[in-house]
């Protein structure tokens, strides 16, 4: 719903509060309205004060590329038989703040709630953001935060986790700052795809809100906004968008003596960070970790060790100004989109205020590497199920080098650099510099077998051939199910065959 009203210089965007029944919506709203000091308005409230149709505040604040950005924040019922008027309310959300109630009774049903709602949300073209808002956190025995961020870890869930306890305003207002971000990044993607509207928003107040939902409830059809390139605001932002994607790369800065560059942080502007949204909910809870940049010896930047995330920037990647560093970042986002077939889910880049300059960052989530397969094939307690996570390992690292020689850039294949997600080989590495990438060349290849024995010889002849007397034997009764079967079995029995 978002649009861009050229004769206000308004950027209008649409926060959505949801939840499941008593969750703490309209307490946030109202704590967050008192924090902003803006009248929260809720028509026709049932009798026991629970919310019929909506929550509505207004709240005009801060600017984007130089329009003034305008925040309708809307609440929904949660009854559930008002699911209609919810369905109607998100269908207009640019973000959403999903309050969880955070108390062992109720966390169960928040978390369902929240799986629905990523359905509901899941054909949003550019993706919706998300913010959990883990509410009540002053109960004692609320759920553990650290195990509610290794949930949304665990699910592959694109959701940044704010605490708060809505009752007396704790957390609301952080929860809102970065439900704007994220619908400003999404605003600055509708801008690139051409799709922002322009013109003043279809509905600019509670009344029109109140006036739309019954005229749907009634079976009117919605009104609809029609797109204009005509106002000097939209002209603005393409011109920007224009600059930004012309612009050259600056050399790299002295560094600040005897200290490290920031860590980025939530705080990155918009446009400074892709992929917009997903990226914005990873930077969110990397940040949260206490990141402490060190140096490598190679001069590059290194944080986020036992966080469970790899933070790195390159020793050259400092930039004079955001905007050239935004340029650097639109050729690695492009190389990134190349290149998605093959690399892992789980990151970003950003351009962030290193205090001496601005400084690219990629965030990679630490996946789990072939290596790490290999040493649960240590594990097993038979050479059967040895044999097996061996051959499982060879086959996923020949399926890694086949995706890996038709990526875009030259990516190494080795088992510290090729995991696997959902069973699938990708790439977990770090990305190449955007700036100095070298092609592929697929006849330099190693052949099968010859990468099969550089990459798994040395483990399988000194540490499994130790631990499992029969591995050799238990390979020829491996099942033929893998798709380079005869190439994999006979490697694999080569090395281990004596001299």
């Amino acid at each position: 719903m978002a649009v861009l009203d050229g004769d206000a210089n308004e950027i209008v965007i649409r926060v959505v509060y949801d939840g499941p029944p008593e969750a703490g919506k309209t307490t946030s709203l109202r704590a967050l309205s008192s924090s902003l000091a803006q009248r929260a308005v809720s028509p026709e409230e049932g009798g026991d004060g629970r919310t019929l149709w909506f929550d509505w505040m207004e709240y005009v604040g801060g600017r984007y590329e130089g329009c003034r950005i305008r925040c309708q924040i809307v609440s929904v019922p949660g009854q559930p038989g008002l699911a209609e008027r919810r369905r109607l309310l998100l269908a207009g959300a640019d973000v959403v703040v999903c309050v969880a109630d955070s108390t062992p009774a109720a966390w169960g049903r928040s978390l369902a709630h929240l799986t629905t709602l990523q359905a509901d949300l899941a054909g949003a073209t550019p993706p919706l953001g998300v913010v959990l808002q883990v509410n009540k956190r002053d109960v004692l025995d609320a759920v553990c935060l650290d195990d509610v961020r290794a949930l949304m870890v665990g699910q592959r869930a694109a959701v940044g986790v704010v605490e708060s306890i809505a009752a007396d305003g704790t957390g609301i207002r952080e929860a809102f700052i970065y439900a704007v971000r994220l619908a400003l990044d999404r605003v600055r993607e509708l801008m690139i795809r051409s799709e922002l509207h322009s013109g003043p928003p279809d509905i600019a107040s509670a009344d029109e809100l109140l006036a739309y939902l019954r005229g749907r409830e009634a079976g009117a059809r919605a009104p609809r906004v029609e797109s204009s390139e005509a106002s000097v605001a939209a002209s603005l932002l393409h011109e920007v968008l224009a600059v930004e994607a012309a612009a050259g790369r600056a050399p790299p800065g002295p560094p600040a003596p005897g200290s490290a560059p920031r860590p980025p942080d939530a705080a990155v502007p918009s446009g400074a960070i892709w992929p917009p949204v997903e990226g914005r909910a990873i930077l969110y809870e990397v940040s949260q970790q206490g990141l402490m940049p060190r140096q490598l010896s190679s001069g590059d930047w290194a944080a986020g060790l036992g966080s469970g995330w790899r933070v790195v920037s390159c020793r050259d990647a400092q930039y004079a100004s955001l905007d050239l560093g935004r340029a650097a970042l639109i050729q690695w986002a492009r190389l990134h989109a190349l290149s998605l077939a093959v690399i892992s889910p789980r990151r970003c880049i950003v351009v962030a205020d290193g205090g001496d300059g601005w400084r690219l960052w990629q965030i990679v989530h630490a996946e789990e590497s072939l290596r790490d397969l290999l040493q649960q094939a240590l594990r097993e307690p038979s050479a059967d199920a040895a044999a097996y996570r061996l051959c499982q390992t060879a086959q996923l690292l020949l399926d890694a080098d086949r995706k890996l020689s038709h990526a875009p850039c030259a990516l190494t294949c080795s088992i510290d650099s090729v995991g696997a997600t959902d069973g699938v080989a990708v790439y977990i590495g770090l990305m190449p510099d955007a700036g100095a990438v070298v092609e592929p060349h697929p006849e330099i290849r190693a052949s099968p077998p010859a990468l099969l024995r550089m990459q798994l010889g040395p483990l399988v002849q000194r540490d499994l051939a130790e631990r499992h007397q029969g591995l050799s034997s238990a390979l020829a009764r491996v099942p033929r199910r893998f798709v380079h079967s005869d190439t994999i079995l006979a490697t694999l029995s080569g090395l281990l065959r004596p001299d």
